[in-house]
């Protein structure tokens, strides 16, 4: 880093004589490395203590969070200090209360006993990535709260509390929907609301971002203008002065109230500090080119949230502003003088403009949106011609004007609100609509970012003013992309081991067909691995339908998501240790030969030592998937089975309990890998040291799904070597992935 920064101010004092703009740009980008790299560093090293990790910790700090009716118990805190010792990085603390002893809210002062432990997230293919997301909030760890010892020491509740729970009483039907527009509040959306707007592509017109600000913006602006005429006519304002400024600079002070209403997340701050810098422009009368304005906007930004470069809007925001800044400059508006044009010559340039706007807008943001939510919207530039006229000039300033009634009329607030429900009861029944078209949307298979910035350059290229047989030759940048919807046909079959959590899920792929044993865990707050692991991974690897689903048994760590997986994934056949899963069972399946071994055929029972245990081989290699039997089972199925367990890969019995891996067991089955899969710092202490003792012993390889995430081997039919890879262990994964807070 000091050589990198010795660099960029040897360009600054040199800038190699008529070269200085890109002086200026090399060295910015230079230091721009150093500022993240050290912001890099400094979140490694915040860590806590060993002796704190799941220790009883005494910690003060204030609510960051809004509390809702749906949210009640998970919240940020900004921690002031740890055991009585100041802290002054404000950091911010995810915590859980399972059982408050007072309501919570944003803005009190408290005392909690918390026990914490690192940031830590499930790490596979596809699914959604809570470490990075925790790092790109500022959030350092994650805990949840006991009760005994709990102090509130101010009761006193931010503003913007205030307002959001006045608004809460008016009992809307919509209230979610309205919420989520007024205050940035989307906790009163569910799953089924956010679906709609994934299908629809509207996410920007719920997500408080430079849309909704432009808006307050240009009415505070009007209104001011409007105002200072009849206020000169009764004073004597003094002359001299230029009252746009004063105007511009009220506007800024209102826009940043209503950022604050909207708790001031990324997208909020991103358009404030935008709108900042245009009226800085205007009032110090100097113009700068589109190109240096948001570079310029970058570089502030980036400088006061740097790790907001992890979160999915800052690429949104920003790529959306710099594609409206392409297609304005490709094809501008017509330059003839909109006076001398008849009123319906006017409608139809402005339709052409804004038609134009919005394909080549959806175009060009297209790679962008599948890269974070492998899908794309088919009908989504329909929807948004629109919604967004209807949400930026009726529905956001009815709910502001809602927003000031609240303060000083509830019932005229009321009566607002109400008109606003109004409208979104028509509007949301039209969304959904849209949404429930079988074309409206089209998944998307796992495509490497690396395919998706051939296909940008190539809709970039096609959008230049460049000669023809060029346009022709960047065709050439979507065959990567095709070759994906090609059906595979390779020597190989994979073994994917799902990082679940504390449970079980393996999934078995052949040429874009899949087998899976056992679903992980469902929890009764909704959240599931059907949904967050196990579905992601099959579109990421194109798996359309499952051949089999094979629970071992029915405790919730292995079979828990079964209903949200049915919901989610065509499943052509199913079997459990309750009917047909035992030692009975053979068949093949593609390449492959599925054997059962316990339990035996004619007993029946439920429990760990009935798990359904299955050898799974393609005549030259074997993978064992024992479930959660106990010793007593392993020495059994050593007596019958001998010669069969001898296999290159073990998934270890009951996460590495000592419950399981007895060595008679481990030295019969012999595996080149063992498997655990596990919680990280999971409360049971799996793997027991003892268990992983033995199998260090006998040289196997360990692995284990909280270290590395998801796990997948891939084995050739030809009897080429196995190949395996952790999900964070691959060398092209982010630093936050690969590193492990511990």
């Amino acid at each position: 880093m000091p050589v990198l920064l010795l660099i960029a101010w040897l360009f600054t004092r040199n800038p190699l004589g008529n070269y200085f703009s890109s002086a200026i740009f090399v060295s910015g980008a230079l230091i721009a490395i150093v500022w993240m790299a050290s912001v890099g560093h400094w979140r490694v090293n915040w860590q806590l203590p060993e002796q704190d990790i799941r220790q009883i910790r005494q910690v003060t700090g204030s609510i960051e969070t809004i509390i809702s009716a749906k949210t009640p118990t998970r919240f940020n805190l900004i921690v002031t200090s740890i055991n009585g010792q100041a802290h002054y990085g404000k950091s911010r603390i995810r915590l859980n209360w399972k059982s408050p002893t007072w309501s919570l809210k944003q803005g009190q002062i408290v005392a909690l006993p918390i026990k914490v432990k690192p940031i830590h997230g499930l790490a596979n293919e596809g699914g959604f990535s809570y470490q990075k997301w925790l790092l790109s909030q500022n959030i350092v760890a994650t805990g949840y709260v006991l009760n005994q010892g709990a102090l509130l020491i101010d009761d006193r509740v931010s503003f913007r509390q205030q307002l959001i729970d006045k608004f809460h009483s008016l009992n809307l039907q919509h209230s979610g929907w309205i919420a989520a527009i007024t205050f940035g509040d989307r906790s009163g959306l569910d799953v089924n609301d956010w679906r709609t707007i994934q299908s629809t592509g509207v996410a920007h017109l719920v997500a408080i971002s430079g849309l909704h600000l432009g808006v307050v913006a240009s009415l505070c602006y009007l209104l001011f203008n409007m105002l200072i005429r009849p206020i000169s006519h009764y004073i004597d304002l003094p002359q001299g002065r230029n009252y746009q400024h004063l105007i511009l600079l009220a506007t800024l002070i209102l826009t940043f109230g209503y950022g604050y209403l909207a708790g001031f997340s990324l997208p909020t701050l991103r358009a404030w500090i935008m709108l900042c810098a245009w009226a800085i422009l205007l009032m110090s009368a100097r113009f700068i080119t589109f190109g240096w304005f948001l570079l310029g906007n970058l570089f502030i930004f980036i400088l006061i949230s740097p790790m907001s470069l992890l979160s999915a809007s800052f690429w949104l925001s920003f790529g959306a502003i710099l594609f409206i800044g392409i297609v304005t400059w490709l094809w501008p508006a017509s330059p003839q003088d909109p006076k001398s044009l008849s009123l319906l010559s006017r409608i139809k340039q402005t339709c052409t403009v804004v038609l134009r706007l919005q394909l080549l807008l959806c175009c060009l943001m297209m790679p962008i949106v599948a890269v974070y939510f492998s899908m794309v919207s088919v009908i989504s530039p329909l929807v948004n011609l629109i919604a967004v006229p209807l949400v930026t000039l009726i529905i956001v300033p009815l709910c502001l004007i809602g927003c000031l009634l609240l303060l000083c009329n509830a019932y005229l607030a009321a009566w607002v609100f109400s008109w606003v429900d109004w409208i979104l009861d028509f509007s949301l029944e039209g969304l959904q609509r849209f949404a429930q078209l079988s074309w409206s949307r089209f998944a998307l298979p796992g495509i490497p970012i690396s395919v998706w910035v051939l296909v940008f350059l190539m809709l970039i290229l096609l959008c230049m003013p460049i000669k023809r047989s060029f346009k022709l030759v960047s065709f050439i940048a979507v065959f990567p992309l095709l070759s994906y919807f090609f059906a595979a046909n390779t020597q190989t079959w994979k073994i994917h081991i799902l990082d679940v959590g504390q449970g079980l899920s393996v999934l078995i792929e052949q040429d874009e067909r899949g087998f899976l044993y056992d679903t992980g865990a469902a929890y009764p707050s909704g959240f599931n691995m059907a949904d967050a692991v196990v579905l992601p991974v099959l579109k990421r690897h194109n798996i359309n339908q499952l051949d089999w689903v094979i629970v071992s048994h029915f405790d919730n760590d292995h079979g828990g998501s079964l209903k949200q997986l049915f919901a989610g994934v065509e499943v052509n056949g199913f079997m459990s240790n309750q009917d047909r899963c035992n030692s009975s069972l053979s068949f093949q399946w593609l390449n492959l030969t599925v054997t059962g071994l316990w339990p035996e055929a004619e007993t029946s029972g439920e429990g760990n030592d009935h798990s359904c245990v299955l050898l799974i081989s393609d005549g030259r290699q074997a993978v064992l998937l024992p479930g959660d039997i106990s010793k007593h089972i392993e020495h059994k199925l050593i007596e019958k089975y001998q010669k069969l367990l001898n296999v290159d890969i073990l998934v270890a019995a009951h996460h590495g309990s000592d419950t399981s891996s007895a060595m008679s067991f481990i030295r019969a089955t012999s595996p080149q890998y063992v498997i655990f899969s596990q919680g990280y710092l999971n409360r049971w202490g799996f793997p027991k040291q003892q268990v992983v003792n033995r199998y260090v012993t006998q040289n196997i390889a360990l692995l284990s799904t909280a270290q590395s995430g998801q796990i997948s081997f891939e084995l050739s039919l030809s009897g080429k070597p196995i190949e395996v890879i952790g999900f964070r262990d691959h060398p092209l994964q982010s630093w936050f992935n690969r590193y492990l807070w511990h």
